[in-house]
């Protein structure tokens, strides 16, 4: 009788475990990067191995025969071959001597499967932690990574709008995109081309180019805004842009690139009203998204772009470029992900999901509505044929959020996005993306679960942050309005739960990890002191500051730091 089928990261489409087990003498290095994989397909693997392409697997997929005798490996390609010699690399850490037999068959459930970290809300990672992320996202099997950009790539000539942003360069990019090449990884570059100019339209040179140099009202807080954001749909921004791409593209192998063009807030305000006025709002939009994805076509790469204003109108969506790819994001649990996406798989469209990791505007994340995005956007995806999903990491009002919040819905969404189906072990992919030990994954994973909950002591919520952020942050004018409504008990609950945590973090061995989400909890705290009416003091705002400037400069640059720290509290920091 065999035994039970082992447990895997990744629970392939089929296994069925065989009888016996084959004996190893010492543990052999696995290839771990496509050309040491091609070695093996092209000049022989190690005696007792049969490695092979077999085209009619598909891209990706594999399967993986273990006898007493050897080990038959046959994959669609080079990348399912290095996610075979993956599992198979689990199964050695189970019982470095031997190797149970079995017969496994797998592949992905989307082609895609990416992430977008945001660096250009302050936060530009450290070329160092840039690529453990490539290293974490091979482990959860993901091929598609983006770096969101509006000014943090240093374009010749235009210093003026990154010369404090510590911006990644040409040669930098150059050495991620080999990275991300090597392990199958696509780095598609990312560049905001509408919406989102501020950090350009903020300056004197580039403020004719802006649809309201003067400022703007904010169409959903009624708020005026003296920094414009958004392009005037006209060709002086189609040559601007065009020649952003120009310096930009060339760094990235990728034949695609994502053009952004969400939220242009101020369209119609300005210097498109009488044109808005005459024809529609969406249809001066498509128009000039039309002329934008020219521009990416002509330099040969596939557009894509954020989905947002085309979904507004579900009849404008089938008149959308043909050839380029809308990503369709929604970052609260209960989007309509479903109707979106069906209503895109009857136009023929290919196109991408963007769920959320949930962690921007929070301290400690939010776990039930980060899992529950996933889950439906990933349902969505694979139900409606989307071609797979990017999920995605944003900084908004500060990048406050501590780096690991971010990890349980990587996890659950990268996971799911290649078995289609959702993953009840966090912490083996933690492990995984982090290169852990499972007794620290574990550690670590208690701690993100228990904080990822704080949300839940207080019955009032805002969309896409938590209230301990808007206590803290918000100005005194403002915080009136995020603790009217809160109770004295709950306040108290979310005291004695953050309490609750102090055992959880202290079992975390990473030195790095630990600290980041004690500052997490710790801030946090700061915000329910101030929901209770009590002001900071100096010396602890001072104190809290000191921690936060040297988490963030663990993985980050200067750049963006002392703007992040103007945000961090809605008091004077003097």
């Amino acid at each position: 009788m065999s035994a039970p089928v082992p447990e895997l990261l990744f629970p392939p489409r089929e296994i069925t475990r065989g009888e016996g087990r084959l004996a190893l003498s010492t543990p052999r290095r696995l290839p771990g990067t496509l050309a040491e994989a091609r070695t093996w397909i092209d000049s022989g693997a190690p005696a007792g191995w049969s490695v092979r392409l077999d085209p009619r697997l598909g891209a990706e997929s594999h399967r993986l025969v273990i006898t007493p005798v050897g080990i038959d490996l046959a994959a669609g390609d080079a990348t399912g071959l290095l996610y075979a010699l993956q599992a198979l690399g689990q199964l050695w850490t189970e019982d470095p001597t031997s190797l149970p037999c079995l017969t496994l068959t797998d592949g992905p459930a989307l082609p895609v499967r990416g992430f977008m970290l945001d660096v250009s809300r302050g936060k530009v990672p450290t070329m160092g932690e840039l690529l453990r992320l490539v290293a974490g996202l091979h482990a959860l099997r993901a091929n598609q990574l983006q770096l969101y950009v509006e000014h943090t790539f240093a374009w010749p000539g235009h210093e003026d709008a990154w010369r404090d942003a510590s911006p990644l360069t040409a040669a930098q990019i150059r050495t991620l995109d080999e990275a991300c090449a090597a392990v199958g990884i696509e780095l598609v570059p990312n560049l905001n081309t509408f919406g989102h100019m501020e950090r350009w339209l903020r300056h004197p040179r580039y403020r004719a180019l802006a649809e309201c140099p003067e400022g703007w009202i904010h169409p959903l807080t009624g708020q005026f805004k003296e920094f414009p954001g958004t392009l005037r749909p006209d060709q002086a921004s189609l040559d601007f842009v065009d020649a952003l791409l120009a310096d930009y593209l060339p760094c990235f192998r990728s034949r695609q690139v994502n053009l952004g063009g969400d939220e242009p807030w101020e369209l119609g305000q300005g210097f498109s009203k009488a044109a808005v006025a005459a024809r529609g709002k969406h249809r001066v939009y498509l128009d000039h998204l039309r002329k934008l994805c020219a521009l990416a076509t002509a330099r040969e790469r596939t557009p894509q772009f954020w989905g947002d204003i085309l979904l507004e109108d579900l009849a404008l969506a089938q008149d959308a470029p043909a050839d380029a790819v809308p990503v369709v994001w929604g970052y609260d649990a209960g989007h309509p992900f479903d109707a979106q996406g069906g209503r895109l798989r009857e136009l023929g469209r290919t196109y991408l999901v963007a769920p959320g990791t949930s962690t921007w505007q929070s301290f400690t994340g939010r776990l039930d509505n980060a899992l529950t995005n996933q889950r439906e956007a990933l349902t969505a995806a694979v139900t409606h044929g989307a071609r797979g999903i990017l999920l995605t990491s944003w900084g908004d009002n500060g990048n406050h959020q501590p780096w690991p919040t971010n990890w349980p819905a990587m996890v659950a969404g990268l996971t799911q996005a290649w078995t289609g189906k959702p993953t009840a072990d966090l912490s083996a992919g933690y492990a995984a993306m982090g290169a852990l030990e499972a007794t620290e994954a574990a550690a670590i994973s208690a701690a993100l679960t228990h904080l990822g909950r704080l949300d839940g002591q207080i019955a009032k919520a805002n969309r896409n942050k938590s209230l301990t952020w808007d206590f803290l942050t918000a100005k005194p004018e403002a915080l009136r309005k995020f603790t009217e409504g809160v109770e004295e008990e709950e306040l108290r609950h979310s005291w004695t739960y953050l309490d609750e945590a102090a055992p959880l973090l202290a079992a975390i061995g990473n030195d790095d990890v630990r600290e980041e989400l004690t500052l997490g909890a710790d801030l946090a705290r700061a915000g329910l002191h101030r929901a209770e009416g009590k002001t900071l003091s100096r010396r602890e705002r001072g104190a809290l500051i000191e921690r936060y400037q040297a988490a963030w400069l663990r993985r980050a640059r200067p750049g963006g730091l002392d703007e992040s720290v103007a945000a961090l509290f809605g008091e004077p920091t003097g």
